[in-house]
């Protein structure tokens, strides 16, 4: 490609999930293609793929670093981390692709993970406001007005096509300026494991060695629906575990399986870093959640093994198929735990589900998905603007020379 480097623009980047996840797979993906690629990023925790991160004012992660102050910190550290990587993202030299995440306020593409406007605009549908009392979510807004308005990027990615309608509904960004890539799935890391694995997990968790097992996964319990997740397992014929992975207020959730009688089923574990290896252990995944943008979650666990239920909201109707790789749900406890004894008690509808999710996931592999974002590097190189680029330098590409399977 005429382009000498990619420069990706991300407060975060490894596997921690989010916008942070999707830069660190990009950027090893286009690493192993043997293209130059560059993040920009405060952050970095992973100890591979380093080559090509350069992490400036690292010093932003400490900054009002106690529990109590956390939204504090995050005022401060989000908008002067965005302000420094966008004189460091002007400053650097070079013909290149910049590729921001919603952390810088240049560059050719914005990826858009979420619509801010439209995620506060459904949790006051569902009665949620404690975002009130988030003094980020100003900046964001001020942001997104920057980021949006005026056509300042040559192209969006949006990341499903919830957010390319909402792109659209609120800030009128032509559709033709729009490009739906989907984020992927690390296929080395998320797949179906050993039996061996499957046991010595369960008994971390105190869980019998063949009790089926339902699995939750997601932060802000509340707006992921844990609530319906605990009624129906206590609906249930089938007498399963729920296993909660995710960090928030426990405490409601714990007191509302102990009203159930069904406290010593429920096992919560906090926040974990081992999803890989957590997912295989459980027979089912149900998320009942109430707004999403894509919910990579779900295509982790079916590229685990496990069957999917989740309510086809957000990003998760663009590959969760109704009773052919998975299950759609409402917010109904009552009929989660009918699909879900229905799916338990069968092994061939279990299985039949498993190996149609099995083979979605693969869809989404990160080679495949970063070949996605090269293929728009062309078409924005095919383009006869005969204008600069927003750095009032030339942003070149070719046809694509680089040896890539589409």
């Amino acid at each position: 490609m005429d382009f000498e480097f990619i420069q990706q623009i991300s407060r975060e980047v490894g596997f921690g999930g989010g916008s942070e996840c999707v830069a660190f797979e990009l950027h090893r993906a286009w690493l192993a293609e043997g293209l130059d690629a560059r993040i920009v990023t405060s952050k970095a925790t992973e100890s591979d793929a380093r080559q090509g991160i350069v992490v400036v004012a690292g010093w932003l992660n400490t900054l009002f670093g106690t529990i109590g102050l956390r939204h504090l910190g995050e005022l401060f550290a989000v908008p002067l981390f965005t302000l420094i990587a966008t004189w460091s993202v002007y400053r650097s030299r070079g013909r290149k692709i910049v590729l921001s995440h919603g952390d810088s306020l240049i560059g050719d593409i914005c990826v858009v993970h979420a619509v801010n406007r439209a995620c506060l605009a459904e949790k006051r549908r569902g009665g949620f406001y404690g975002w009130l009392f988030n003094p980020l979510n100003i900046w964001i807004a001020l942001r997104d007005r920057w980021m949006f308005g005026g056509l300042r990027y040559r192209r969006w990615v949006a990341i499903s096509q919830r957010v390319r309608t909402e792109l659209k509904e609120y800030y009128q960004i032509p559709d033709d300026r729009i490009v739906t890539i989907p984020n992927g799935i690390n296929l080395s890391r998320f797949h179906p494991a050993s039996a061996e694995n499957r046991i010595s997990i369960r008994r971390n968790f105190g869980i019998p060695d063949d009790a089926p097992l339902v699995l939750f996964v997601g932060s802000r319990f509340r707006i992921k629906g844990l609530k319906y997740a605990i009624e129906a397992l206590a609906s249930m014929n089938t007498s399963a575990f729920l296993l909660v992975v995710g960090n928030d207020n426990a405490a409601p959730y714990k007191q509302l399986a102990e009203e159930l009688g069904i406290s010593e089923r429920v096992v919560f574990a906090g926040g974990r870093s081992d999803l890989p290896l957590i997912y295989p252990a459980a027979d089912a995944f149900v998320l009942p959640t109430l707004y999403e943008t894509f919910a990579l979650v779900c295509l982790e666990a079916m590229a685990s093994g496990l069957p999917v239920l989740a309510t086809p909201v957000g990003g998760i109707e663009d590959y969760l198929r109704d009773d052919e790789n998975g299950f759609h749900i409402r917010h109904d406890s009552l009929e989660i735990a009918r699909k879900l004894d229905a799916l338990l008690a069968d092994p061939s509808l279990h299985e039949r589900i498993r190996q149609a999710g099995i083979a979605t996931a693969e869809d989404y592999a990160w080679e495949k998905i970063a070949n996605q974002y090269l293929d728009l590097f062309c078409e924005l190189r095919k383009e006869e603007t005969g204008e600069p680029s927003w750095a009032g330098q030339e942003v070149l590409g070719r046809e694509r020379s680089v040896s890539v399977q589409s």
